[in-house]
């Protein structure tokens, strides 16, 4: 069955080629990020490309493992946006942008009236942050760790939307991206002046399995 699995895949693979060919227009695109990126980079690329490729159809697979890239010689995943920097050399890679890092307090807080601030001045408080099976965790352990504290984690948290509700309610600061929107109107934003405050954004593809003509024509959008 396992052998038999495998032509019939390739069998469609084929198909789908083929069609493709014929008409780049309608093909099928899947693309795998990272749930963080889904709430503002994911709609918008898909958005404006769309508006000029209507036909081409999208399947979305949010990341479950951020750690490990889920672009493989003879996977399904055409594209993956992430902040992953893959190690893989079957794998390329093309940096799209550096987010901006910024520390999350809630409105009432001491700190919410400042446009800025350096990690080292908030070395006491405690903090909220993402799990370490996230890319952004080693991030912001290494940015403490420069400014010359480890962090008092009071809560690890699975998603950004957590970290927000919880920095919200007053249980910690947290590092989180620029683009991360508000809590309900509940949390302010301080620009990091600490060096290396940003995260990597990039797209990645296989080296080895050539792109088939929709994908090829977003990811030349992108």
């Amino acid at each position: 069955k396992r052998h038999v699995d495998a032509v019939m895949h390739e069998l469609d693979d084929g198909l789908a080629a083929v069609h493709q060919l014929v008409d780049p227009e309608t093909g099928t695109v899947t693309l795998s990020f990272q749930p963080s990126l889904g709430t503002w980079l994911v709609p918008d690329l898909v958005s404006s490309f769309r508006a000029e490729h209507p036909r081409v159809r999208f399947d979305l697979r949010p990341k479950h493992d951020e750690l490990a890239t889920a672009v493989r010689e003879r996977g399904e995943i055409d594209l993956e946006l992430s902040t992953l920097r893959p190690s893989d050399p079957a794998v390329r890679w093309q940096r799209l942008t550096m987010e901006p890092l910024r520390l999350a307090v809630p409105v009432g807080h001491q700190l919410a009236s400042r446009p800025q601030v350096a990690l080292a001045e908030v070395a006491d408080l405690p903090f909220v942050t993402i799990r370490p099976t996230s890319v952004l965790r080693p991030v912001c352990d290494e940015l403490c760790a420069r400014a010359g504290f480890d962090p008092d984690i009071a809560f690890e948290c699975d998603d950004l939307p957590t970290i927000r509700g919880f920095v919200a309610a007053g249980l910690g600061v947290a590092i989180v991206p620029a683009t991360t929107e508000t809590a309900a109107g509940r949390l302010h934003y301080l620009e990091l002046t600490d060096r290396g405050a940003v995260r990597e954004i990039g797209v990645a593809w296989s080296a080895v399995r050539k792109l088939l003509p929709a994908a090829e024509l977003f990811r030349a959008h992108v």
